[in-house]
């Protein structure tokens, strides 16, 4: 087998990163978080923290993934007003960050008083991107079954 440009021999499935798993931590005098040592080398390049517009909590994102939301977000219609709150929601509030060495994330005070997070943070994996949570929100939201929930299980047979 000859290797191919991504240094993986052909014939082999390139394995995507995945956000999974829950983390708490907590935010020091000034705001900052440290990202969970499973996902920082897939954020330390830099990535998008901004309003996640379904919930109380904030999304964040590698810049690429980032990029790929944006383009879609943007490639809808100018005039509905549905997409107009849904730009308004994820770029106004979005900031470009970029760790620092040991891994941390100034959240700005305006996005924690958004999501309410005080002093503990909940890290969570969404696959393609993480959500940031505070404590008791987030526990209940956990706890709170909703019907599209059940019908979204249904309908995809899980």
């Amino acid at each position: 087998m000859r290797p191919v440009s991504n240094g993986m021999r052909k014939g082999q499935r390139l394995l995507r990163f995945m956000f999974l798993g829950e983390f708490s931590h907590n935010l020091d005098s000034k705001g900052r978080v440290t990202i969970p040592a499973k996902f920082r080398h897939r954020l330390m390049p830099g990535l998008v923290v901004t309003r996640n517009p379904t919930g109380g909590c904030l999304m964040a994102m590698p810049l690429d993934e980032w990029q790929n939301v944006a383009a879609r977000v943007s490639a809808l219609p100018l005039i509905d007003t549905r997409t107009a709150q849904l730009r308004r929601a994820l770029f106004s509030a979005a900031e470009d960050l970029k760790p620092d060495r040991q891994g941390r994330i100034l959240i700005s005070q305006r996005l924690r008083e958004f999501a309410g997070i005080e002093n503990e943070i909940i890290i969570a994996g969404m696959n393609t991107y993480i959500e940031l949570w505070d404590p008791a929100q987030w526990e209940e939201q956990l706890l709170t079954p909703t019907q599209l929930g059940e019908d979204l299980f249904a309908a995809l047979g899980v």
